[in-house]
């Protein structure tokens, strides 16, 4: 029976290394897997990471784009000199406000506004006081108007000021006191104080009328103030 059993233990034996053997390549495979899931997981980690600041990035540069955006085209309605809207924003809301009085039956007033002898400042101070002289009317003017009024340079030394809902019987003070808050005290501009006086023309739409008819009205109305001696208010007849 030695011998047999002697034999069977060596088969036995050499199992054993076998499967020790197996054992160990099969534990080196696995710790070879895991080092490679551990770097796969690094890696994606990291990618991610980048992701994610690449999508910060992106979500700041569209933000920062938006904004540049909405502040080009805040500027593409506003005068450069005056910080007044430009003529393109007045005629963009005169449209607006004509469309919507003709179908509701609402009347609004219109005022064109012009600096009397304003050539003159030029001629006598340069264009440098000029328009400083323009940017202080602005002012005056803008500040005399209702938060909802429109207020806006119209071209040159002209001045566009559009007064919604309101009743031609009250245009007349409300042109009288653009008219005062210009020409009651001086421009001072450095050492020199300036006299400036306004005219203006002044009209209400009626109802069914064109705004190119309406508009001329009121421009003809600011000729005659200014052929009549300036400083002074002409209704659109």
């Amino acid at each position: 029976m030695r011998a047999p059993l002697a034999e069977l233990y060596d088969v036995f034996s050499d199992h054993l290394c076998q499967l020790e053997r197996i054992t160990r390549i099969s534990d080196h495979y696995q710790a070879a897997e895991r080092d490679r899931g551990a770097g796969h997981a690094v890696n994606y980690r990291r990618q991610l990471r980048r992701l994610e600041k690449i999508v910060r990035i992106s979500d700041q540069y569209q933000g920062m784009l938006r904004e540049l955006n909405q502040r080009l085209e805040w500027l593409s309605h506003r005068d450069a000199l005056t910080g007044l809207p430009n003529r393109r924003h007045a005629l963009m809301r005169l449209r607006e406000e004509h469309v919507r009085a003709q179908r509701g039956g609402r009347s609004f007033v219109i005022m064109i506004i012009d600096i009397d002898h304003f050539k003159d400042i030029n001629d006598t101070w340069g264009h440098e006081l000029g328009d400083q002289a323009l940017t202080a009317v602005a002012a005056r003017l803008a500040a005399s108007v209702r938060e909802y009024d429109v207020c806006a340079r119209w071209g040159g030394e002209e001045f566009l000021v559009m007064l919604p809902d309101t009743e031609p019987c009250t245009a007349g003070d409300n042109a009288e006191r653009l008219r005062a808050c210009v020409g009651n005290d001086p421009v001072i501009i450095g050492e020199r104080q300036l006299r400036i006086t306004v005219s203006l023309g002044v009209g209400s739409c009626r109802l069914g009328e064109e705004l190119a008819e309406f508009m001329k009205r009121v421009d003809d109305a600011l000729y005659f103030a200014k052929h009549e001696g300036r400083d002074r208010i002409a209704f659109a007849a």
